[in-house]
């Protein structure tokens, strides 16, 4: 009868001992599996909330030449919203869409929003003649004026009209204001449909779309608000 105690007793020891490993190699698992989980859930809560973060305010639009009944320059005045992340303007995309065409406008740091609606062809000799001057920098140059059919018409420039207190060349930081500027493709007519989309590259993508007045005779022409 001890005899047969006994080996009971090994029994359910080795039971009990395997009980032990099994619990601690679930517990290990389960451990391994909640710190992954946790580690993706901060990795797509980062994402996320940048994402979200990145938030543009359109604060004004206009577009010239009007006094000849059709708009060539679009100006757009936006900022961050409260609370964005900077964004760098080479991650944001302009786009012009009209009646028959669509074209999109990246960044450049060599384009200026002042006097765009000119281009000149140089007096001397250069190795790239019929280049705007608010591009190529030629503002000392003799020149004399050109229409502006060689104007590159996919990119977009920008004039900081107001610098925040962390203001960097090329972001749009907290406080600031920036005024974008870029030459449609095309001459853009009265009462003709357009809408224009800022797109960063994370976030949402910001839009106004409406009609060209019936009638334009100013220079300048709101388009938004």
């Amino acid at each position: 009868m001890a005899e047969r105690k006994a080996e009971m007793g090994m029994g359910t020891l080795v039971i009990f001992i395997a009980l032990i490993l099994v619990a601690a190699v679930a517990a290990k698992v389960l451990i391994s599996t909640t710190g992954t989980l946790q580690s993706k859930a901060l990795t797509t809560g980062k994402a996320t909330s940048h994402e979200v973060g990145t938030s543009l305010r359109i604060i004004d639009t206009y577009a010239e030449d009007g006094s000849d009944q059709q708009l060539d320059w679009v100006y757009q005045t936006i900022k961050l919203s409260s609370g964005s992340d900077e964004l760098r303007l080479s991650d944001m995309l302009m786009s012009l869409n009209l009646d028959d065409s669509s074209t999109q406008y990246q960044y450049t740091s060599t384009a200026r929003c002042d006097n765009v609606s000119y281009t000149y062809n140089y007096t001397e000799n250069t190795s790239s003649p019929n280049t705007p001057c608010e591009i190529a920098g030629c503002a000392d140059v003799n020149f004399t004026p050109l229409n502006d059919t060689y104007y590159n018409r996919t990119y977009f420039g920008a004039k900081y009209q107001i610098t925040g207190t962390n203001n960097k060349s090329g972001y749009l930081t907290k406080g600031d204001v920036v005024q974008v500027c870029f030459k449609s493709s095309r001459h853009v007519n009265e009462s003709e449909k357009f809408k224009i989309t800022v797109i960063p590259m994370v976030g949402a993508a910001m839009s106004i779309e409406g009609k060209t007045p019936d009638l334009m005779t100013d220079k300048r022409i709101s388009l938004y608000p």
